[in-house]
């Protein structure tokens, strides 16, 4: 009997009139023109592209629009996202995909389409306890968390740490600060090997923000054993977005980095404490184990490793007196000529560095503040064995410059080189080794175009927020983005053929 009852509704309702039917209320609607003055998705304010109908608003620091909050302002009553009829605000909104937006007044709808994104690099969050600052570059502020998250959202390293500022002027002297973080284990971070040591670079003083990065893809290209990875990031700082940083190894002893077998603290057998030593030559001199030999090379020496808690009075004694033995033979000519350095040097590292130094026209590689000489030159020394140069670092400061590109920057006047130029063995490998690279580093600048696209979008809200105009660094920052890569650009490429009609006659 219902079966029966419920087809005869049925029926009459299929024959009735249409104006009989329940009609649905938008079915009259007709499109037309309904003002929107702004959307906005969490703290960021859509932009409207005409041609597309399109609002897309980008937020650097998200990588989960699952739940957004959404504030649109418009002259239309009724306004729907998706199958949704929202208020002029509506929280825990679905942007994981593009919606539809429509807004409607009196029988007229208009469809746009809103999107967000972020700028598509990784967004490093850190929380300190209390979200209290950080003001040390010695002291570490313990119990920070550490929360790294690709793009998609996907979670790539949740931990704790340890962070502390770091850097010499760029420390100091300016407003986006650098910091140095301790991990509470060994881990792989965005598919660099596993390490507890990290630092974030700010890059403040580079327009381009791609002048370390480059300078390490050109170190990778010569036959240097070791070369700094990093990657650029956004970094969340106790929830307040701070831009764009360059998220890179700390140059350490460890298989992954600088592959030197490292000495036991305290260590003072005499046939260990020949090596691992990492040692940095820089005018800023402020290192506890220090020394310089002013009769010699007058080098600012720092040991590095092993760490000052850990190096005993023999090792130091050991690395002081064998680097001394090193500067009297370099400064025999007859000994340099008679390639006797050979036995303490790694040859082809300290070409290969040199390589690298005078193409990117490093100022650092000898700067004359603000003490003459040369500024975060490592070298390390494995047990037993020769001193090596490298890695290269620090590259954010007159590198990739027009007024250096027809000169030698260091070459002739610092660490030393001005004795190895000295014998026609050391200055053969030098032309040898060029030609052998030179057609794998011309690639740079096409590599840079590479990487200036994938951080377009993050350099232009990091330049909003760290602006270095009249601010003489580089001498780019009146620069636009492109202006200012394609200027490095073209600055490489001159001082690159400029080395190459010349470095047969450095002398």
């Amino acid at each position: 009997m219902k079966k029966n009852l419920t087809a005869v509704l049925l029926l009459a309702f299929l024959t009735a009139p249409v104006s009989c039917r329940k009609e649905d209320p938008e079915s009259r609607l007709q499109p037309g023109n309904v003002k929107v003055n702004s959307v906005k998705v969490g703290n960021a304010y859509a932009i409207l592209d005409v041609e597309t109908g399109t609002f897309l608003a980008t937020l650097p620091d998200v990588t989960d629009f699952s739940s957004m909050d959404v504030t649109v302002r418009t002259e239309g009553t009724v306004i729907r996202l998706g199958d949704r009829e929202i208020a002029s605000q509506s929280h825990k909104v679905d942007l994981s995909e593009p919606q539809t937006l429509r807004v409607i007044k009196d029988g007229v709808y208009q469809d746009y389409t809103l999107s967000v994104r972020n700028t598509g690099l990784p967004v490093v969050r850190i929380e300190t306890p209390g979200r209290s600052s950080i003001t040390s570059k010695e002291v570490w502020k313990q119990g920070a968390t550490l929360r790294i998250e690709r793009p998609d959202g996907t979670v790539d390293y949740e931990g704790t740490t340890e962070i502390r500022g770091r850097g010499n002027s760029t420390w100091n002297w300016y407003p986006k600060k650098p910091y140095a973080l301790r991990l509470a284990e060994k881990s792989e971070i965005l598919s660099m090997p596993s390490h507890r040591r990290w630092v974030l670079l700010a890059n403040w003083k580079d327009r381009t923000l791609l002048r370390n990065d480059a300078a390490f893809w050109l170190s990778r290209q010569t036959g240097l054993p070791y070369t700094v990875r990093g990657q650029h990031v956004e970094l969340v700082l106790n929830g307040l977005h701070m831009g764009n940083y360059y998220l890179c190894e700390q140059i350490k002893l460890n298989k992954h980095r600088i592959a030197v077998e490292k000495m036991d603290p305290g260590e003072t057998d005499p046939e260990k404490v020949t090596g691992g030593y990492l040692l940095e030559v820089d005018t800023y001199y402020d290192e506890k184990y220090r020394f310089k030999f002013d009769n010699l090379f007058n080098l600012p020496w720092m040991v590095r490793e092993p760490d000052e808690d850990d190096i005993s009075d023999a090792a130091f004694q050991y690395i002081r007196d064998w680097i001394r033995d090193l500067e009297v033979l370099l400064k025999d000519t007859g000994k340099v000529q008679a390639h006797a350095y050979e036995e303490y040097l790694d040859v082809d590292t300290a070409i290969d560095y040199l390589i690298v130094e005078e193409l990117t026209g490093n100022n650092d590689f000898y700067n004359t503040w603000p003490w003459p000489g040369t500024h975060s030159a490592y070298l390390y020394k494995e047990r037993g064995g020769k001193l090596y140069h490298g890695p290269v670092w620090d590259f954010d400061y007159h590198v990739f410059c027009p007024q250096f590109t027809h000169q030698w920057v260091g070459a002739t006047k610092t660490l030393f080189y001005p004795a190895l130029l000295k014998d026609g063995k050391f200055r053969a490998r030098l032309v040898e080794r060029w030609d052998r690279y030179k057609d794998a580093l011309k690639g740079l600048p096409e590599y840079m175009d590479a990487q200036a696209d994938r951080i377009r979008l993050s350099e232009q809200y990091n330049h909003q927020q760290w602006p270095i105009v009249n601010n003489p660094e580089n001498g780019d920052e009146d620069m636009t983005f492109q202006q200012a890569v394609d200027r490095a650009k073209q600055a490489y490429l001159e001082k690159w053929s400029w080395m190459d009609r010349n470095i047969r006659n450095l002398r």
